[in-house]
């Protein structure tokens, strides 16, 4: 848990860098003739934790998975349309009912595992009996709910995914999906490997350390805090065989030391770059190109919306407002006193920009931009404070209620300065309204934990947003079943826009329900939404045809090929 949390923090940039490159407006290196050979290494910042998607539950494990395990259909987002798009893979064609009930596969059966056994439709039902049984434990098991029937606790497999023959499946939904291909798109597993491992045994399997797959490239070598070392899937039925020979991962945490490798040509990419460094590269590395990646990833302030304590204490059962935080008119005020463009402009330049719901402008049809960030406006703060019972009773600058001092500790993860930079600015700026700040760095380990065990009352934080935009699990009231919902908000419009978008099919509507959770959130202030922030990759000009990708930046790595230096 520890690991995924880590990985929705950012690494965020600091000055500008003006001749960067988006990731929006790729450039045209395509006209470039391909190459078959070569090895490019990516530095990435920690290891994985598993290589099962099973279980895998970080970012870089899930897009190292995904090179060696195929789904059915291969996904990314279309820039110009704002959304997912699928295009075959395993499958190379599917039919969706005019319900949206069903999905029916027609397989590539002439594909191999890497290690020689016959692709059949079984390995996908199989595959989704052991990411929706409950003995197995999978991260993925939330997909359970679209296939179990209310009262029912496991799912008819059978029935759920069922084989028609070795070339065709269909997936079965309990009630019309709202992206069935979403929904029928997780990666493929071997059976003829998983069935002979009992399922209470399959998170220790040696399988996760040594996998089998069915993707561009096949796993060949993992030397633990070093690297992970792919090979190209040479099979001549596969569609995407890659141009790359060999692509290998370098584990380098020392983000310097990962910098350093880049910039010496020990490492091929990198990203997450701080926009010195970029601007640097740009200036001083003609043999370096920089791009970005925008919109999928925030900075917040949490509020503890509830009594926490209270809520432990009582077995998850009790539910009463946070003494500081439970009003919603005070979380606007505290909003209203926060300078987010003091933090942007003086941290991120140009890579970055105010938050003002979870659903960034990259979504072109979904972002609701007729809502507003809140100003910078004390006088304002004062007056919600005010309204809300909170004033300086006592003459010592300090707002009160009720006896209670307006106070509370601002807890950050240590090693990510961006956010000791906002920390500063919300202590002067609340302040300045009669609320006292303590700052408190604690390790990340430590740091996200606690968060997630409901024992801090405010905090800044990142999220990286899930491209389907599927936010019952950060913003539903159930908070035995939502895990992410941090903040502990409750609202029962919201819960009610979450069971209304499983049901409906049809955009306009999808797009109302959104418009309106995103109204809701912007009134309630759960968090005060501070920026999203650019994602700089930073690649040798050796490598060509990038493709990057809010998806991932190794979208299409298949069609990434080297040219020899002159």
């Amino acid at each position: 848990m520890q690991k995924l949390i880590a990985l929705y923090a950012l690494i965020l940039s600091l000055i500008i860098l003006p001749s960067c490159k988006d990731a929006q407006n790729p450039s045209k290196e395509t006209a470039m003739e391909p190459q078959f050979g070569g090895n490019v290494t990516v530095g990435i910042s920690s290891d994985v934790d598993v290589l099962n998607p099973l279980f895998s539950q970080d970012i870089i494990s899930g897009t190292i998975n995904d090179l060696i395990f195929g789904a059915l259909n291969y996904s990314e987002f279309d820039l110009e349309k704002g959304e997912l798009v699928y295009l075959p893979n395993l499958a190379n064609s599917w039919e969706i009912s005019p319900d949206n009930r069903s999905v029916k596969y027609h397989l590539n059966i002439a594909l191999r595992w890497s290690d020689g056994y016959k692709f059949t439709a079984d390995d996908v039902q199989f595959s989704y009996y052991l990411y929706t049984h409950p003995e197995v434990g999978s991260v993925r098991q939330d997909m359970t709910s679209y296939f179990i029937s209310e009262g029912k606790t496991k799912v008819e497999i059978e029935k759920a995914v069922k084989v028609e023959n070795d070339s065709t499946v269909v997936f079965n939904f309990n009630q019309s999906a709202d992206d069935p291909l979403f929904v029928s798109g997780l990666p493929i597993l071997p059976k003829h490997i998983f069935e002979k491992i009992k399922l209470k045994d399959l998170f220790v399997n040696d399988v996760n350390q040594n996998p089998v797959g069915i993707g561009p490239f096949k796993f060949q070598k993992w030397d633990k805090q070093q690297q992970i070392i792919l090979v190209r899937n040479d099979s001549v039925n596969y569609i995407k065989i890659p141009y790359l020979e060999k692509l290998t991962f370098k584990i380098l945490p020392d983000y310097n030391n990962r910098i350093n490798q880049l910039k010496s040509g020990e490492i091929d990419l990198a990203q997450n770059l701080r926009p010195e460094d970029a601007q640097t590269i740009k200036k001083d590395f003609n043999k370096l190109n920089v791009e970005k990646i925008s919109g999928r990833d925030y900075d917040y302030i949490g509020w503890n919306c509830i009594d926490h304590e209270q809520f432990v204490n009582s077995g998850n059962k009790k539910i009463t407002p946070h003494k500081l935080f439970g009003d919603s008119k005070v979380r606007q005020a505290l909003t209203y006193a926060i300078n987010r463009k003091e933090m942007l402009e003086g941290f991120f330049g140009e890579f970055g920009n105010i938050a003002v719901t979870p659903i960034s402008s990259i979504f072109k049809t979904k972002a609701n931009t007729d809502l507003l960030p809140y100003e910078f406006n004390p006088n304002k703060a004062k007056q919600l404070l005010s309204e809300s019972g909170w004033k300086d009773s006592n003459d010592d600058k300090i707002i009160d209620k009720n006896g209670i001092p307006f106070k509370f500790k601002l807890m950050i993860p240590a090693g990510k300065p961006q956010r000791e930079y906002a920390a500063t600015i919300i202590k002067i700026n609340l302040l300045a309204v009669g609320i006292e700040v303590e700052i408190e760095v604690v390790e990340p380990s430590v740091f996200f934990e606690n968060m997630f065990t409901k024992k801090y009352d405010a905090w800044i934080a990142g999220w990286t947003i899930p491209l389907d935009l599927d936010f019952e699990g950060f913003w539903s009231s159930d908070l035995e079943k939502n895990f992410f919902n941090v903040t502990s908000y409750q609202n029962k419009e919201v819960d009610e826009i979450f069971a209304k978008l499983k049901l409906t099919n049809d955009i306009e509507a999808t797009r109302e329900l959104l418009f309106r959770f995103q109204e809701i959130l912007h009134r309630d202030q759960p968090t005060t939404f501070l920026y999203w922030v650019d994602n700089l990759v930073g690649y040798n000009v050796r490598l060509k045809n990038l493709q990057l990708n809010p998806l991932a930046f190794t979208n299409r790595a298949w069609e990434w090929f080297v040219v020899s230096e002159k």
